[in-house]
């Protein structure tokens, strides 16, 4: 428990760090630290372990309430809890795709009509598609083309895939608020990284800004889904294409040797001794011994 505290929290120290003066940087890095975090389970077994904190023999069996089997049954429930809603999630979906209407292809990805949706959605792994609400037919030339450059995006950079994975690190840590934290600032990052690709496709900062707050939506998509715009993060986007930053470096060295320091606390666990077996017939011979045997 403790390594995996302090896991976390390196892991999202390295992502406020390397984002403190600009929150698009490295997405990479983002998505890798999540991945870790969702091996980590499994790293922890795995791995062999460095004995950091001695426990005695005595010390662990004072334990008299199972806290360890307790908390372990509270954690499988929550993530039980959260894969639900997260298949609840892609049950949506498939209504989506079942309640909409074909009216455009890209390549694989599908061009599909859906009413009552404001902002347009990138969606799907084996069956990429693009939704967009039921006012199509009635944007101009312009808005199709900003709207199309920034859905496919998402597409050729696989977001929807990584999104399944940062939502298997929020089904897993579903009690933790910096994994959730670090799920959105991923989120934030794609949609940077999509941004950036339409600006250098030509577009105007200022006719993309209209589009982005003409669609963003005022609530967040749930699951593996990639709204164009939403409100909460709309504000920034904005700011940051009339604002652009400065030239970005590099990560550097300080996030590698976060990035090895926690794996290793994957490693590190107690040292627990073998406990010494004792037959029971010893055990009776002893209690029954005398005390004083020389008197």
């Amino acid at each position: 428990m403790i390594a995996l505290l302090l896991f976390s929290l390196i892991a999202a120290a390295i992502v406020f760090q390397v984002g403190r003066k600009d929150a698009a940087r490295d997405p990479w890095l983002s998505l890798i630290l999540l991945s870790l975090l969702v091996c980590f389970p499994v790293l922890a077994l795995l791995l062999p372990k460095v004995a950091v904190l001695p426990v005695g023999v005595e010390e662990s069996a004072r334990t008299v309430f199972p806290w360890g089997r307790s908390l372990l049954l509270v954690w499988i429930s929550g993530m039980l809890i959260a894969g639900a809603r997260l298949l609840l999630a892609v049950h949506g979906l498939r209504q989506w795709h079942r309640n909409s209407v074909k009216v455009a292809r890209q390549g694989r990805v599908e061009i599909r009509m859906l009413a009552g949706i404001r902002s347009p959605v990138a969606a799907g792994v084996i069956q990429p598609v693009i939704f967009v609400p039921d006012s199509w037919g009635h944007w101009s030339e312009e808005t199709r083309e900003m709207v199309l450059q920034h859905e496919m995006a998402h597409h050729d950079r696989c977001d929807p895939l990584w999104r399944w994975l940062a939502e298997a690190a929020r089904v897993v840590y579903w009690y933790h608020p910096l994994v959730h934290w670090m799920v959105r600032r991923f989120e934030e990052q794609c949609e940077y990284a999509c941004d950036e690709i339409v600006l250098k496709g030509g577009a105007s900062p200022a006719a993309y800004a209209h589009v982005l707050c003409d669609f963003a939506s005022p609530r967040r998509m749930g699951g593996p889904l990639l709204a164009m715009a939403e409100t909460s993060s709309l504000e920034s986007r904005v700011r940051r294409m009339i604002q652009p930053p400065g030239q970005r470096g590099r990560v550097g060295m300080p996030a590698f040797i976060g990035l090895c320091t926690a794996v290793v606390l994957a490693m590190a666990g107690p040292h627990l001794p073998p406990p010494i077996l004792v037959p029971p017939e010893e055990v009776a011979l002893r209690l029954s011994a005398n005390p004083f045997p020389g008197n």
